[in-house]
């Protein structure tokens, strides 16, 4: 007897799996760099820490404008070409990104330290060095990392970021012990950066080994073209998305401290996206993948991508924005307690940032980028006339609004072209039930912590607004069974003895009902 191929997996066990090795890369460095960003802050106090803060800044903005939208070019053409089976032109396609990514990295870092040398502070050239060579193999390892996130295998990423996050933290903690300063902190970012690019390298040259063949010209054109707008984004990205209002604050305020407040602010909440990143991230390698495939389920996925990254970043993001005055002094100290209110708003108004990825996916997937650059230059035009409004009098806290605003400007733009395009069923009843939740949540953590002012009533805030969260959860009926069975897909990855916890878990907050309206997990799956 012939033995039948096994099916090919579906896009639910797809995203899943790429969401545990995703969300592994992801937590596995979060809680050490954060931890080591607090000794760092605490050590050497916003004053010092806010010049290094800004020529780092700096630095991450050229190496992703100086990228110039080449890994989006290959990510979107690659999942395109392996998804019809052409690895040959995939391959093809990955050497000359590759190569061209080289020489601008090259092109790039000269002309930063020659800037450097001719404008910058002579006391911190070290400093300024050392982040500036940074920038050659971050701006390389983006092409491997995209590689591989077209070939939907996102766990080849995942141990050189965790390996590369490893060396950066010990290293760093070895420049604090030592008493090496802000340029042990610069050489440690250096060393996992080359760690990290050379390991996806490696990765990528061990798997795509398949001869190359002839690119046509009119595919390099349109390679030209997507690349472009793919810059675009990536500066807009930086204006709207990113924190550029730090350039503003350091050009029209003259408290340094600002810089620093609000990047620490910034950086808090990056880390706290992280957790819907590692859901939405695979979900939009899986939407690239699909459009080589079909466009039939790009929809289905889009829309559930935002539910899930709403439903896992709301209650962070706003029990963040509740305990932030008592967690603020606790972690960083009296000095930092100017940065409550900052921590504060860009908590609150970092929520529409949690929903980007699927619809922004959706529309680069389906080349509709021309909407997300126009709609992106207004968006940015906004948050700089706020940068100049408001941060010369009110600082980081200006900063802030002006980023978060434009940030929900630009969120319900895309949502609704993309609704427009795709007539999306955008499920409103299901976000609504999550936000009522969040909403009660909210509630129960702040009584908490206006009656019990301490360090004690912080952790009995934390808990009960979890528990809280968790019942009204299950009493609005804001997940149902389709969500049960997905998350059974999700359980069955894990180890042998947590399975029947995880599975209690899912049937208390998911209560055996009748299916609600809706798209079936098999819709999803296909």
């Amino acid at each position: 007897m012939i033995p039948q191929p096994s099916a090919p997996p579906s896009n639910t066990q797809v995203i899943l799996r790429n969401s545990l090795w995703y969300g592994l890369e992801l937590i596995s460095g979060l809680f050490g760099s954060w931890l080591v960003s607090v000794i760092v802050a605490r050590v050497m106090g916003p004053q010092r820490l806010g010049y290094y803060t800004y020529i780092s800044t700096l630095t991450t903005f050229t190496a992703t404008v100086g990228a110039f939208g080449l890994p989006m070019t290959t990510r979107k053409y690659m999942s395109e070409y392996l998804n019809r089976g052409d690895r040959g032109l995939a391959r093809s396609l990955y050497g000359v990104t590759l190569r061209l990514q080289f020489w601008i990295a090259m092109a790039v870092t000269a002309v930063s330290l020659g800037l450097v040398f001719a404008f910058g502070d002579p006391t911190e050239h070290v400093i300024s060095v050392l982040l500036v060579l940074n920038m050659a193999p971050r701006m390389l390892g983006f092409i491997p990392s995209q590689a591989n996130n077209a070939a939907e295998a996102l766990r080849r990423n995942t141990v050189p970021a965790v390996l590369s996050a490893t060396l950066t933290i010990s290293v760093t903690l070895l420049a604090l012990w030592a008493g090496w300063g802000l340029p042990g902190l610069a050489a440690a970012l250096l060393a996992g950066t080359l760690l990290d690019a050379g390991m996806k390298l490696y990765s990528v040259h061990s798997w795509l080994k398949d001869e190359p063949v002839p690119i046509a010209p009119a595919l390099r054109k349109q390679m030209f073209v997507y690349s472009g707008q793919g810059l675009v984004l990536m500066l807009l990205n930086i204006v709207v998305w990113n924190r550029s209002d730090v350039f503003f604050l350091k050009l029209l305020n003259p408290d340094i401290k600002q810089v620093t407040f609000f990047n620490l602010a910034f950086n808090t909440v990056e880390k706290i996206l992280m957790f819907p990143s590692s859901f939405a991230g695979p979900l939009g390698v899986t939407l690239m993948a699909q459009y080589g495939r079909g466009e039939e389920r790009m929809r289905t996925l889009a829309v559930e991508g935002a539910r899930y990254s709403y439903l896992i970043a709301l209650p962070l993001l706003v029990g963040l924005s509740c305990v932030a005055g008592p967690a603020v002094v606790l972690i960083y100290g009296n000095q930092y307690a100017p940065m409550v209110p900052v921590l504060i708003i860009v908590a609150l108004l970092a929520v529409p940032k949690a929903l980007m990825e699927p619809p922004t996916n959706l529309l680069q997937a389906t080349e509709n980028q021309g909407f997300l650059v126009a709609w992106g230059c207004f968006s940015g035009a906004v948050n700089i006339a706020l940068d100049f409004l408001l941060t010369p009098r009110y600082g980081a806290v200006g900063a802030a609004i002006a980023n978060g605003s434009a940030q929900t400007l630009a969120a319900v733009g895309i949502w609704v072209r993309a609704w427009q395009l795709f007539k999306l069923d955008l499920r409103l009843g299901a976000f609504t039930r999550i936000t009522a939740a969040a909403a009660g949540m909210a509630l129960t953590t702040i009584a908490i912590n206006r009656a019990m002012p301490s360090y004690a009533g912080l952790s009995l805030s934390i808990m009960a607004g979890a528990l809280v969260w968790f019942v009204l959860l299950r009493w609005t009926r804001a997940m149902d069974q389709t969500d049960s069975q997905r998350l059974d897909t999700l359980g069955r990855s894990l180890p042998g003895k947590i399975r029947p916890i995880w599975r209690s878990l899912v049937s208390w907050i998911i209560p055996v009902a009748v299916p609600r309206a809706g798209k079936s997990l098999k819709e999803l799956n296909n």
